[in-house]
């Protein structure tokens, strides 16, 4: 009786021992699911934080776009405005040009201008003993009612064309009227 008596002890012992194993076993896995419970708590109050942050960044980046497409026309806009300064700055320049043969044609044509022809002569005099023109040196001939033919820095009228002022560098050389 002895051996049977300790084989129960021993299969009570283990019965034992397995049911404060299964019992550790269920506490803990009891404390794990409360353990993930309150992690997933926490999570979902972040969650409404991190979307916000998110659709913060999507904004953000929205605007980031919207910013870059409008840099894109303004730059767009400026180089067509420069490609249209450029035409006119080709058409002025091609009007002056034309306009300038006009008045060198006029010049040619009147026998009471004189001055000096890109060669280097002397053209016309006038037939009551005045001098006009404008000199290489960029002065303005005026009238020498003396016969004289004297040179005077000032302005000249001419006919219809009101005064004349020496060439400067802002008109690359060309005199205004």
């Amino acid at each position: 009786m002895n051996t049977t008596v300790w084989i129960v002890v021993a299969v009570v012992v283990v019965l034992l021992l397995a049911a404060v194993a299964v019992a550790l076993s269920k506490k803990s896995k009891q404390k794990r699911l409360e353990e993930a419970e309150r992690i997933r708590e926490q999570a979902a109050e972040r969650s409404a934080e991190v979307e916000q942050r998110e659709a913060l960044a999507q904004k953000s980046e929205a605007d980031a776009r919207r910013a870059a497409a409008e840099a894109d026309a303004k730059a767009a806009e400026a180089r067509l405005a420069a490609q249209r300064a450029q035409e006119h700055r080709g058409e002025a320049a091609s009007s002056r040009d034309e306009l300038d043969k006009e008045w060198e044609r006029a010049n040619k044509l009147d026998p009471t201008v004189r001055g000096v022809a890109q060669d280097g002569t002397v053209r016309g005099d006038a037939h009551d003993g005045t001098v006009r023109g404008v000199a290489q040196d960029g002065t303005v001939r005026g009238d020498a009612h003396d016969g004289t033919g004297s040179e005077a820095v000032g302005e000249r009228y001419g006919h219809d064309r009101g005064p004349v002022t020496p060439p400067s560098p802002d008109t690359g050389g060309r005199h205004e009227r």
